[in-house]
């Protein structure tokens, strides 16, 4: 390590997502020179296939409901989010009229303006984004502090020293080893709905600095996708997505349902995960289709025929006369044709008759699925992102496993954990605002 270059800066940001960049243009704009690395060979992460809609629940209280998570942490981003738009406002980065996004609210904003923005941000202050670059190890001192980190770049390893080091790499959705290990064994083979980069590194780095990595959460941000030989390609991520699958019901390879569908399509697929198969067959009627299946999910979106789509480019369904065409269906393709008939009967049934004796029970919509034609469409869950990671606390600081704080490392977005547990309020205000709240706890306030 002789010859290896040494730079210093104020911050290390290691990744260069939504989390990582937004925790770097907050702390450059407020005079920090900060350093970020990016091991892929563009900036943007994830946040870049999104739509750009960023939004969170109404309230600390729909976010533990719906969220799930650490209420604290919950809370975090709900007090956080207001300051997050303010940031974007003040910027004039292009914003939507205020918009309802499921049990919540929020804006679509020119996310690609946000990102580069917050790039130039760096440069602006003296610092700098460098893509291509692997980070090798976090570096500590004698006190067990994180002071920086050595990175492998093209032109040789370059260790940069800092007062704080903030990981933001994105979760570990692109590790099947890791996936299985933290999801569950099916996980290991599911679809990928987002960049491949994000294997890990974040919470390995963190781990090997004595930070915890809590194996207990086991929820991911994902959706029920039809099949395509064509999947990997980003523009049919959001088209083969069946996000009406909360307005219909789930039945696994035995024929039954396994779920609270009326949670929520993003909910569904970490059900969905663990079933025989990691597949469901989603079953709606001509009711659902009209209002839900051929409707946009945000205002902003492009309506679309979902199982129209979702046949175009090889998914496996059918539009039936009856239910015993559904039954057949089933049967033909690995599920119990017979049980599948009787699922749906039943459902129909405690639908009309008193449904609070469904098992599972359904939270909210329950009507009678009884409308032909008939849909039927397997699906399978393709994981975004993940929700396990770094322990953290509410300031982002990374702790270790007997609660105390890894001091100088701290952790945004997806690789700090907690945040949500199965349910999801919002991927992107998620990693801005943790990565706001990052900054601030390095002392960018």
């Amino acid at each position: 390590m002789g010859d290896e270059q040494i730079i210093e800066c104020d911050l290390l940001v290691i990744g260069a997502g939504m989390a990582g960049l937004s925790a770097a243009g907050w702390a450059a704009e407020r005079g920090a020179r900060v350093i970020v690395v990016e091991k892929a060979a563009a900036t943007g992460g994830s946040a870049v296939l999104s739509g750009g809609v960023l939004w969170t629940a109404s309230s600390p209280q729909r976010m533990a409901l719906y969220g799930g998570g650490n209420p604290e942490l919950g809370t975090v981003i709900c007090a956080t989010f207001p300051d997050a738009m303010e940031w974007l406002r003040k910027r004039e980065i292009a914003i939507s009229p205020k918009m309802n996004v499921l049990h919540g609210y929020g804006y679509q904003i020119d996310i690609i303006e946000h990102l580069r923005g917050c790039e130039a941000l760096v440069e602006q202050a003296g610092g700098h984004v460098v893509l291509g670059t692997e980070t090798l190890e976090l570096v500590r001192d004698e006190a067990d502090t994180v002071i920086g980190a050595r990175t492998s770049h093209p032109h040789g390893n370059v260790t940069v020293r800092a007062q704080s080091t903030i990981l933001a790499t994105g979760g570990f959705q692109g590790s099947p080893e890791m996936r299985a290990r933290y999801v569950h064994p099916n996980a290991e083979s599911i679809l990928l709905r987002s960049q491949p980069v994000s294997d890990g590194r974040g919470l390995r780095l963190g781990a090997a600095a004595g930070g915890e990595v809590d194996g207990t959460n086991r929820g991911f941000y994902g959706h029920l996708v039809s099949e395509s030989p064509d999947w990997g390609q980003e523009r049919l991520y959001t088209r083969l997505t069946q996000y009406h699958s909360d307005q219909t019901i789930l039945l696994n390879e035995q024929g039954r349902r396994f779920c609270d569908e009326t949670l929520g399509d993003h909910t569904n697929s970490c059900f969905t995960v663990s079933q025989p198969g990691a597949r469901a067959l989603c079953f709606w009627d001509t009711r659902v289709h009209d209002l839900y299946a051929t409707q946009p999910v945000v205002a902003s979106a492009v309506p679309e025929d979902k199982m129209a789509v979702a046949l175009e480019h090889g998914g496996k369904g059918v539009v039936a006369r009856t239910l015993e065409e559904v039954a057949a269906f089933a049967t033909e393709h690995g599920f119990d044709g017979a049980r599948t008939l009787r699922s749906i009967r039943e459902f129909n049934e405690g639908a009309r008759n008193g449904w609070e004796r469904l098992d599972p029970p359904r939270a909210e919509t329950c009507e009678p699925l009884d409308k032909a034609p008939f849909y039927a469409l397997i699906v399978h869950p393709a994981i975004t992102f993940t929700f396990g990671g770094l322990s953290i606390d509410p300031g982002a600081r990374v702790l270790r496993t007997d609660g105390s704080v890894v001091a100088g490392l701290l952790a945004a977005g997806a690789d700090a954990g907690g945040a949500y547990g199965i349910g999801y309020a919002g991927g992107l205000a998620m990693a801005m605002t943790f990565g706001i709240t990052a900054a601030r706890s390095a002392g960018w306030r």
